[in-house]
């Protein structure tokens, strides 16, 4: 080797060892000063640990912005807003094979049904819950619409913890996860679509599109539901669905039937067996309940801004007939149930019911939990019976 090669090669690693040694310590503690000088300015405090994610503009959850839907506008904000984009040649990548699979990924989750039948158990789409639906009720590119369950940004904050299924989860994980319990796959020809298939990998591509630009574990102030808290939440056993059917006929049923059987064109089936399955998040009522807040009747949401009135719609749609997910009993594992997933036996238990309460209050009132169609006729005189738990009341005394 040349000498001026090997002398330069122990002068850099000098350097280096220099560079990696302790610092003197006169003391004899052997500590590291957490205040690290910089030059030309003052010390800094390196924090003791380093947060998980940044809550993007966080501040517009808190005080007057979480009741007044400002923190779903599309204008506010100052970090990160919300600037839905088009798809053209000069948002989509140069890689031609990387745009076919954006673009079916795309049209994939604007209409479901209509692009994999075979893996679909129910008449919606990803689009009914996050807007850009073929199937109607939404505007936009799938995943963009601001008054629904945006997408933007999802993948930034992925993978995650899913308390679940006690695991992490990727974005395909997340995504298997849709069809298995919304789209209820369970009832398809084939089934929920394998993790490698194209379609995975194309949802995938087109989710990490809609993404491009948000920071790695940056959480946009639009991309969770606003529950309610404190006295805002009633206590389940509290809620009462038969002043929701009441609210039902009069702010849903124009759009989502009497019935609940949707209008073709207009909006998706609610309950019944072309619905989500019970192991989806919209069959938990205070998931449910902020959805229809924030984001019904499309295109004016807040019209039913009060939480007790929500929540009692919820109730009302969650208890009635549903098909069952397969495996919901390996759900949570380790904490159990929360509280507001009704259909789970475990909740039912704790709460001391012997069935779905929602339903048992329905059926204590005379009101059909199938597919029959809601008149105002159904709802008993006495309404306000129902805010209590009744959990000790017999359907059958009822019945006679």
């Amino acid at each position: 080797m040349n000498r001026k090669l090997i002398l330069l090669a122990g002068v850099l690693f000098l350097v280096v060892l220099a560079g990696c040694s302790a610092p003197s310590d006169p003391g004899g503690d052997n500590e590291t000063d957490p205040e690290t000088e910089v030059e030309g300015g003052e010390p800094i405090q390196a924090p003791e640990q380093w947060p998980d994610r940044t809550v993007l503009d966080g501040d517009l959850r808190e005080g007057e912005s979480k009741d007044n839907m400002t923190f779903r506008n599309e204008t506010a904000g100052e970090e990160i807003q919300f600037s839905p984009k088009e798809m053209n040649n000069s948002t989509l990548p140069e890689n031609e094979n990387e745009r076919e699979m954006i673009m079916y990924g795309r049209d994939i989750m604007a209409n479901t049904t209509g692009e994999i039948p075979e893996n679909v158990g129910v008449e919606m789409s990803c689009g009914s819950c996050h807007g850009g639906s073929d199937l109607g009720m939404s505007q936009g590119l799938p995943g963009q619409d601001i008054d629904m369950i945006p997408l933007v940004g999802t993948t930034a904050d992925l993978p995650e913890w899913t308390s679940r299924r006690d695991r992490m989860r990727d974005t395909r994980q997340r995504l298997m996860g849709c069809f298995d319990r919304s789209m209820n796959s369970q009832a398809s020809e084939e089934g929920t679509p394998e993790y490698d298939s194209r379609e995975m990998q194309a949802m995938e591509a087109y989710m990490q599109w809609l993404s491009e630009g948000v920071p790695v574990k940056g959480q946009p102030y639009w991309s969770h539901l606003n529950k309610a808290e404190g006295d805002e939440e009633v206590p389940v056993e509290e809620i009462n669905p038969v002043r929701g059917a009441e609210l039902y006929l009069e702010n849903c049923a124009s759009c989502h039937g009497e019935d609940g059987q949707g209008i073709e064109g207009t909006a998706t089936t609610l309950w019944g067996p072309e619905s989500f399955n019970d192991g989806a998040g919209m069959s938990r009522l205070y998931t449910s309940s902020a959805f229809i807040r924030e984001a019904m009747p499309y295109g004016s949401p807040h019209t039913v801004s009060d939480w007790r009135d929500v929540q009692d719609i919820a109730g009302f749609m969650n208890g009635h007939d549903r098909p069952e997910f397969e495996g919901k009993e390996e759900d949570f594992p380790t904490a159990g149930p929360p509280e507001e997933g009704v259909y789970y036996d475990r909740t039912q238990e704790e709460l001391g019911y012997d069935m779905n309460p929602m339903r048992k209050k329905l059926e204590l009132a005379g009101i059909p939990t199938g597919t029959e169609e809601l008149s105002e006729d159904d709802i008993p005189d006495d309404v306000d019976r129902y805010d209590q738990p009744l959990r000790n009341e017999s359907v059958d005394d009822a019945d006679s």
